[in-house]
């Protein structure tokens, strides 16, 4: 029994030791809770970050990582002073994103924007940021290729590189991310065919897809899977892209933002549909033939216009009640009627 006694006694100095870790650990995250500071490794990748770029005063104001910078208006935290939301912008700075940032790695919201000395590509440790929902980076001088890895990060929803100089093509990585819900890839040099999109079908029915592409060299025809997955808005415009883009269209869609002007699509328009709560449609620009649908009259528009192509036949009076501005029609095959003048 004499022997068992050291044993009971080093068991009870390990559960006291046990609930001394335990206190401090909640002691340490109240401490970060009620002080406002950020967790000591977010903060020195931050503080790199801002150095990077600068020191813009702007930044160290918004960021404050001298003090509570949990409670600053340019960070968010989660409840242990971990950062999940950060975004840089509005200096001309070079710089370049560096690989710490794959160290925060709570991280749901990544914002760099108006940074035109931002150069360079994503680097791969973003691919680490398994929380990440929300990639921003846009007006900026990102380029090289968009990396594939992203779409291993599967808690991504949106992904705007809008205005860049990237190049080479879509990864088709991309559109298999499951919660998808925004991709903005306008204004850079991209080329090549817009890949398939497999979306889960009940994150995708609450939260349809706005895929912004316009400004770039894509070519070929858009994916069949555009036919089945629910879209609320898509700008395809200025690009070199070809065949049937009706597929977009059908009054049982969530569709209410359609361009696709300045391409080359060829379809009958004579046979479209469009929900009632529909606003812009631009399809300029093209070579698409048939007539304008009656259907079309019965929507309220924000902004129409079918110009350029080889569309023929009467436009609809309930149509040319709501719109009087000639050019939304101009240089088609045989359109006729009001706003367009005799003989045009």
């Amino acid at each position: 029994m004499l022997f068992l006694m050291p044993m009971l006694y080093m068991g009870k100095r390990f559960c006291l030791l046990c609930t001394f870790g335990i206190i401090f650990f909640f002691i340490f995250q109240l401490f970060h809770l009620v002080s406002g500071d950020c967790d000591p490794n977010d903060k020195q990748i931050l503080l790199q970050i801002q150095a990077l770029l600068g020191n813009p005063q702007e930044l160290v104001d918004s960021w404050q990582l001298e003090g509570a910078c949990c409670k600053s208006r340019g960070l968010q935290c989660n409840d242990i002073g971990r950062v999940t939301d950060f975004s840089a912008s509005f200096s001309d700075h070079p710089f370049q994103i560096p690989p710490s940032v794959g160290g925060l790695k709570y991280l749901k919201y990544m914002t760099f924007s108006d940074l035109p000395n931002l150069v360079g590509s994503i680097p791969d440790t973003v691919a680490t940021l398994s929380h990440l929902q929300t990639l921003s980076i846009t007006n900026c001088r990102l380029s090289g290729h968009i990396p594939s890895f992203l779409g291993q990060i599967k808690s991504l929803q949106s992904i705007d590189l809008n205005t860049n100089n990237l190049s080479g093509s879509i990864p088709s990585s991309l559109g298999q991310l499951p919660h998808l819900s925004d991709l903005n890839l306008s204004v850079n040099n991209l080329t090549g065919v817009i890949p398939e999109f497999r979306l889960d079908p009940s994150f995708n029915k609450q939260n349809p897809l706005t895929i912004v592409l316009s400004d770039n060299n894509l070519s070929g025809p858009i994916p069949k899977s555009f036919g089945n997955i629910s879209i609320q808005w898509i700008d395809l415009s200025g690009n070199q892209l070809t065949g049937d883009a009706s597929s977009l269209f059908g009054n049982d869609k969530a569709i209410w933002y359609i361009r696709i002007s300045s391409n080359q699509f060829s379809f009958d328009f004579s046979r479209v549909t469009v929900p009632s709560f529909m606003e812009d449609l631009d399809i300029s620009e093209n070579k698409i033939y048939g007539s304008i649908p009656a259907s079309l009259g019965d929507v309220a528009w924000d902004q129409f216009n079918v110009s350029n192509n080889l569309l023929c036949g009467p436009i609809p009076q309930s149509l040319n009640s709501e719109l009087s501005d000639p050019s939304q029609f101009f240089h088609n095959k045989c359109l006729w009627g009001f706003p367009l003048p005799a003989c045009v």
